[in-house]
């Protein structure tokens, strides 16, 4: 690993970087050169650390973007499925925050909360090519105060495309594997058009599998664009993204359910002659195999799934005053339309048939901007900036007939739904309106070559007023975050070329999460309580979340092995928590507020250089997180005091092997996560999880009129264990078993041929 760290050409580099504030702290980190495959994430200043293409070439084509931190210390991810395309069952903690407590942006645009059915942000499955993805800037213990968003309680992740080539040139991608899958990526660069014309990329993809266990298919399609015109102060840049999905899902499981229906419990799709059949009243206590037919019907849908559209729009302009002042200007739109179903075996359809299709639409429009300010002085590096956002959005759940047995074709989970008839029932219609505003001032003080100190603050201010607009009056009302002065200071010395050492604390305060009731998922939000008067009641007793979080690390660098280390702790107040009851098709969340909770951890990580071809990491994340006292919800005591918070592994082990040979490229993954706590009383504990992940890859390189050409074979899960994936899908029980788990997809092969011109 080479260091550079001569302070001059430092501050020079900076002088001419991009006005996006992101502190070096005196060093640039250079990729590893003898090394066959990943190194371990190093700080690129404090606890500041970047994923760039390079790091992500074992990833497996058609994955989704949070997927690329699966080996990032300290971060759990799965999936229900292999490629993660179903939002509803994708989960990912990074040092103990769930992926919608952590500030996400992609190309500068905020994604806020990126939770399934989210009121207020959009999913970064559904956003650009994860393929194209050149770069990932992580904060993992506390966001940045230049990072905007609405849902920063832990850390940072922003993501971005590459810059248009010069030149132009062309990728074209086709994977075939398991179940039916297809996966088609298209790459071009039109270099510079003329003279002095805008350059521009564009990327395509168009992924398509059938399910691993009983019916459906899930189809996904999405793409981005990238085009960047410079000018003589600067530069414009225009990024669209666009997503379509139609995905049947996988049925939500419980631990009895596993026990007594097997692994591969699911829903009826397409047997509805079944599916009719267990859920008609009359044959409730009927034999259906295991269990009676009511009691089976009460757990498996006919169909479950989801159709979202996702789209975004931004135009920023990076301009230079003079060579220290420099700065630049965005403006954004966001789109999200969301279609969440299940088939309803509580309430029948109007035509008689003994369920319904149960439909939830989240609406949300987005439109925001923001200025970003940097500037030199002497050893000071100022940065500053503003952000505001306006953000429409509603929801709804209506109920749809099915038809008659023999009456015509069932209803697609993913539409059309008015086949039979407009909906016959709603439920829960909400509306909401959200401003969103942060402003910040920052400064990296070089005080000498080896020493850096970091000071700022971020100013929030978030008002949200809405809720129930339908005749079953959902709670309505306003809550609101204002807080002027939330600071971040940070240490980042480098007392040699082989050593880097830093300390980072900070303070965060973020707004309301929103969601409606009767929301099928974990997010907890005041909304969601049943009736108005237990929304007052909530608001009365309920604070802002605010958390301070300090994080400590070093790396050193050998001759022929990298060791970092981290430990980090976090101090969380009045965090709202949500435990769920009743059944799917009925859920109620049941929300309160935990005056105080702590996570404390440590991340260590190893590379080693076994050869000139072979390189092995290994990483090991501790984290343990407990709740101060017990929760108190209507004058009812759940005890959960010192016990662990649920979906989030105390211990998690990554191994990485690459090796490279010429023109062949080898890379297997070993993770394991352990100690998953379930429920909030800790009373059952998730079984462990462990996968292991392979591919063989080999190059002929670029002859004459032939395109560089890759042959790949990847094969995830290669123990084909049976694994629970995500377990927290429908939120957390404050004791016992619940349906709202998942496993996670058997032994998948995929064979990918690129073609690079």
């Amino acid at each position: 690993m080479a260091l550079a760290h001569d302070t001059t050409d430092d501050k020079d580099t900076k002088k001419h970087a991009s006005d996006t504030p992101v502190a070096l702290d005196g060093v640039s980190v250079a990729a590893p050169t003898s090394g066959a495959g990943l190194a371990s994430i190093q700080p690129t200043g404090a606890n500041a650390y970047q994923l760039n293409r390079a790091d992500l070439g074992g990833a497996l084509t058609g994955n989704n973007g949070l997927a690329l931190l699966k080996n990032v210390p300290g971060a759990s991810y799965t999936a229900s499925d292999g490629l993660g395309l179903d939002i509803s069952a994708t989960s990912l903690f990074v040092r103990g925050f769930r992926m919608n407590e952590m500030g996400v942006t992609f190309e500068g645009v905020p994604l806020n909360d990126s939770s399934f059915l989210s009121m207020t942000g959009t999913s970064l499955v559904n956003v650009a090519v994860p393929d194209a993805i050149s770069a990932i800037d992580i904060t993992p213990g506390s966001a940045r105060e230049s990072l905007f968003s609405s849902s920063a309680n832990g850390g940072g992740l922003a993501y971005s495309l590459a810059d248009p080539d010069q030149k132009a040139g062309g990728k074209i991608s086709q994977s075939y594997g398991s179940n039916a899958t297809l996966v088609t990526t298209l790459s071009g660069q039109t270099g510079k058009l003329g003279a002095n014309g805008p350059s521009i990329l564009v990327d395509l993809q168009r992924i398509t599998a059938n399910k691993y266990q009983a019916g459906g298919t899930q189809h996904f399609l999405r793409g981005d664009l990238k085009l960047k015109q410079d000018v003589p102060w600067g530069d414009f840049t225009l990024f669209v993204s666009g997503s379509h999905a139609a995905v049947w899902g996988y049925n939500n499981l419980s631990f009895d359910m596993i026990r007594t229906l097997g692994w591969k419990a699911d829903s009826f799709y397409p047997r509805y002659e079944d599916a009719y059949y267990a859920a008609l009243p009359e044959n409730a206590n009927a034999s259906c195999g295991a269990l009676t037919c009511g009691k089976l019907s009460a757990l498996l849908p006919y169909d479950t799934g989801q159709t979202t559209r996702d789209r975004i729009e931004s135009l920023t302009h990076h301009f230079r005053i003079t060579p220290d002042l420099t700065g630049s200007v965005q403006v954004y739109g966001a789109n999200s339309r969301t279609a969440a179903t299940l088939a309803d075996p509580t309430t029948p359809s109007l035509t008689g048939a003994p369920f319904s299709e149960q439909v939830q639409r989240p609406r949300v429009n987005r439109f925001g901007g923001m200025v970003n300010l940097s500037y030199i002085l002497g050893d000071h590096t100022f940065t500053a900036g503003i952000w505001q956002e306006r953000t429409r959005s509603r929801a709804m759940t209506s109920w749809y007939n099915e038809p008659l047995l023999g009456e015509g074709n069932p209803l697609r989970t993913t539409g059309p739904y008015t086949t039979y008839g407009p909906a016959f029932q709603t439920a829960n219609e909400s509306r909401w309106r959200i401003r969103s505003r942060q402003f910040y001032l920052h400064d990296d003080y070089a005080i000498n070559d080896e020493l850096t100190l970091g000071m700022g603050f971020k100013g929030v201010n978030f008002s949200t007023t809405g809720g129930g607009v339908g005749a079953d009056q959902a709670p309505y009302g306003t809550l609101r975050v204002k807080s002027n002065f939330l600071p971040h200071v940070s240490v980042f010395w480098s007392p040699t070329a082989q050593t880097d050492a830093f300390v980072d604390i900070a303070k965060s305060e973020n707004g309301y999460r929103v969601a409606q009731r009767g929301n099928i998922g974990y997010t907890a939000s005041a909304w969601t309580a049943s009736n108005q008067e237990e929304f007052d009641k909530a608001v009365q007793s309920i604070h802002p979340e605010t958390d301070w979080n300090l994080t400590a690390g070093v790396v050193h660098r050998f001759d022929h092995a990298t060791v970092t280390w981290d430990a980090f702790y976090s101090d969380i107040r009045n965090r709202l928590l949500s435990a769920s009851v009743g059944t799917q098709f009925a859920q109620v969340n049941t929300v309160g507020v935990m005056p105080r909770m702590h996570i404390i951890g440590t991340d260590l990580g190893i590379t080693a250089d076994v050869s000139k071809h072979v390189q092995f990491y290994q990483g090991i994340a501790v984290a343990r997180s407990f709740y101060d006292r017990d929760f108190v919800v209507d004058g009812n005591v759940f005890p959960i005091k010192g016990k662990a918070q649920p979906g989030y592994p105390i211990v998690s082990l990554v191994s990485d092997l690459s090796i490279k040979l010429q023109s062949w490229r080898f890379g297997a993954t070993s993770t394991e996560y352990l100690r998953q706590p379930f429920s909030y009383e800790n009373d059952i504990y998730t079984p462990n999880f462990w996968q292991v992940n392979a591919y063989a890859a080999y190059t002929l390189e670029r002859k004459g009129d032939r395109p560089e050409l890759t042959f790949r074979f990847d094969v995830s899960n290669l123990l084909d264990r049976k694994n629970i994936g995500t377990s927290t899908i429908a939120g957390s029980p404050f004791s016992g078993d619940y349906q709202t788990l998942q496993r996670s997809a058997p032994r998948q092969v995929l064979f990918t041929v690129s073609a690079k011109y």
